[in-house]
């Protein structure tokens, strides 16, 4: 291992923090069995004991956190244990720690990287020492970053590259133990950044997210801010390193405080109060570390009745769970030790994509860190198909806000694009609000990389300005940029451009932003095919990225703007509920009403015939999509594009005034669906949450 690439380090430092928390979770040295099998998913008996023993000695050995400590028996087997475990009975008064923070181009190790970092090293329960320094990330900085931390690319011009100041840095932590707020966050980034220059950084730490779960169990939710304020903590300069370390060194002391005033005086008792229930209250100085099965209580004999102190891997959860798992549709909630909701999935197979947490093959990427040490419950809600999980996931999410789902919980964060059409020469640009002022707006869009995408397009294909500058009459000519030379913008701001003839190109671009110039992208294709047979390949080249950015953007825009302009209709499904079918009216792209209808004709006829005076009285398309409407809309019409070959859908946007018209619906739909109830019932389910804890 140790002649590995920098490109495998991220992967070995994901096999190091899973060892890690396997130790953490036994509290007492573990053999190479196990190791093995939790961080390869791997079995030593399975005939290649040998090289999976050697891989897991060498990348243990990579670090400086791990130790042997003895032979397993008479075998060649050894125990592995923490070397922080040595230092379990200091008193925390005497321990020196350092609270850290980084600010990074991006969230992955590798391909982002860092350009500040920060920390507050404590002793005694007093700020000592502080470190802090911009760090040249020698490449660019995306603007959302420059937008959220404040750090101009200017400001990282000057500044030393991470080999000048990774070493000090190191220097600074050494001897203390690390602290941080999601510290694997930072700590994953700075392990990276010490093993370009051929050092280790600790990864064992102290993460104060899980610890004010157990010390402030009162909070549902553990952002920095969230917590501080909790705590009348005030925050200042956020979204900076050395700000956001001293508040999470404020907030790390009044936890210290708070967990010495239930007894706990030493490091090693702190880090078995981490491994215990949340909700756990009793006197736990005298505990000592649980065996795997072990139950715990205040007087440190084996109760009846305890939660289990569960190992990583399969046993993260009770397998007797897995009897009451049902094998239909819908969606599962896992809850913490005090009932929070901290998880909702969705399934097609609920007994299928619950088991699969219960194993781990090599290579699985954990991005559900800490999610499954919480788990004491899981409740599972049927369903009667997939696009109703799908609905109830969403809406599951933004009602109960739980801590390890983000993709759908902050739907309020969906930007829009903003062509501001009063203006003389207007521009193109992102916007989270939508106001009455006369512009036009676009979206809203699920990611502001897709926004982001969809601008540099326009900018590339439509001669429109792209400054913030003043404009003639209103202030004096300037000297155009390159745009102007590239003949990319009419260069308003030299004054005498043609105000009329720019107002026809920002037409275009409206129209392309609404998904009403399929045009485009055949002007797109007739050109690259003429620069390709020029010999003009670069130029050719250009065209084709430009023609694989619309699709993508057109795409996305067509599955929002023409699902509601489009998506008047029935589906009708066999549901997973005996003897049913499923039920749903979709108006313009929203979900009016769903239900279980009992599969017979005439009750099918009658659930349709009052869905539709139902649609009859709604009014025509909003002009504007709000953004609490977005995911709902996603939902539907990307299942619809998933399924358009299905016979389920039956459109009504024509009057169906006739008698003889609603007969033949009728007819259709129950000709379709009887069929489909000949077939094995099929769900697609889509792609799975996103799971990551944030700040």
């Amino acid at each position: 291992m140790g002649s590995d690439s920098v490109e495998n380090a991220p992967q070995r430092g994901a096999l190091l923090r899973r060892a890690h928390e396997l130790l953490e979770s036994h509290g007492q040295p573990v053999s190479e069995s196990l190791l093995i099998q939790h961080l390869f998913g791997a079995d030593s008996a399975a005939g290649q004991q040998a090289l999976w023993t050697v891989l897991l000695r060498q990348t243990l050995r990579s670090s400086t956190i791990f130790e042997e400590t003895g032979a397993l028996g008479i075998g060649s087997e050894l125990l592995w244990s923490l070397k922080a475990w040595r230092s379990t009975q200091q008193m925390l008064n005497d321990v020196e720690f350092v609270v850290l923070d980084t600010e990074t181009t991006g969230l992955r190790p590798g391909p982002d990287r860092v350009i500040e970092v920060a920390g507050v090293r404590l002793r005694g329960g007093q700020v000592c020492e502080t470190f802090q320094s911009l760090i040249n990330p020698e490449r660019r900085i995306p603007p959302f970053i420059v937008q959220f931390t404040g750090i101009m690319p200017e400001m990282l011009q000057d500044a030393p590259t991470a080999k000048e100041v990774m070493p000090d840095f190191l220097h600074f932590i050494e001897g203390a133990t690390i602290v941080g707020h999601n510290v694997g966050f930072d700590s994953g980034f700075l392990a990276y950044e010490a093993k370009l220059l051929g050092r280790t950084f600790p990864l064992d730490g102290l993460d104060t997210i899980p610890l004010a779960r157990r010390f402030v169990p009162t909070l549902k939710r553990f952002k920095l801010d969230m917590v501080a304020t909790h705590l009348g903590i005030t925050t200042v300069n956020r979204h900076r390193a050395l700000g956001d370390a001293s508040v999470t060194a404020e907030v790390f002391l009044r936890i210290l405080a708070l967990a010495q005033g239930q007894g706990i005086v030493t490091l090693g008792h702190l880090r078995r109060r981490l491994q215990l229930p949340v909700a756990w209250s009793g006197d736990i100085s005298q505990f000592a570390p649980a065996r795997k099965g072990e139950k715990l209580r205040a007087d440190g004999k084996v109760p009846s009745a305890a939660v289990t102190t569960r190992p990583t891997g399969s046993l993260f959860l009770d397998t007797a769970w897995k009897r009451d798992f049902p094998t239909k549709p819908g969606v599962y909630l896992m809850k913490d030790a005090n009932g929070q909701v901290i998880y909702v999935g969705k399934a097609k197979c609920l007994k299928d994509r619950l088991a699969s947490y219960y194993s781990q093959p090599l290579g699985y990427t954990r991005k559900m860190d800490g999610l499954l040490q919480n788990v004491k419950e899981i409740e599972t809600r049927i369903l009667g198909s997939e696009l109703e999980a799908l609905l109830v996931e969403s809406q599951l999410i933004k009602e109960l806000q739980p801590a390890y789902n983000v993709q759908l919980r902050n739907y309020e964060l969906y930007p829009f694009i903003k062509v501001d059409v009063q203006h003389a020469f207007p521009r193109v640009y992102a916007t989270r609000e939508v106001a009455a002022d006369g512009a036009r707006y676009f979206g809203p869009f699920r990611s502001r990389r897709i926004v982001d995408l969809t601008i540099e397009l326009v900018h590339k294909v439509f001669p429109v300005r792209t400054c913030t500058r003043a404009l003639p009459p209103d202030a004096k000519p300037s000297e155009p940029c390159l745009r102007l030379h590239l003949e990319r913008c009419p260069a308003p701001c030299r004054g005498g451009a043609d105000a009329e003839m720019y107002h026809q190109t920002i037409e275009q671009v409206c129209a392309f932003l609404g998904s009403e110039r399929g045009d485009l992208l055949e002007r797109l294709r007739r050109q690259m095919h003429e620069a390709a047979q020029n010999l003009q390949f670069e130029r050719a080249a250009w065209y084709r990225d430009a023609i694989r950015s619309a699709d993508e953007v057109l795409l996305g825009q067509r599955l929002i703007t023409g699902a509601v302009e489009s998506n008047n209709l029935f589906i009708v499904y066999p549901s997973a509920h005996e003897g049913h079918n499923e039920l749903f009216l979709i108006r313009h792209g929203r979900l009016v009403r769903q239900q279980a209808v009992v599969h017979e004709r005439d009750a099918l006829e009658m659930a349709i015939r009052e869905l539709l005076a139902v649609a009859t009285t709604m009014g025509g398309a909003p002009s504007v999509v709000g953004k609490a409407e977005v995911d709902q809309i996603n939902i539907i019409s990307r299942w619809i594009h998933r399924h358009s070959d299905d016979r389920a859908f039956f459109p009504f946007q024509h009057a169906l005034a006739q008698e003889s018209a609603m007969h033949q619906l009728m007819q259709h739909i129950w000709e379709n669906v009887s069929m489909a109830r000949t077939l094995p019932l099929a769900f697609d389910e889509g792609e799975e949450e996103t799971f990551r804890v944030t700040e």
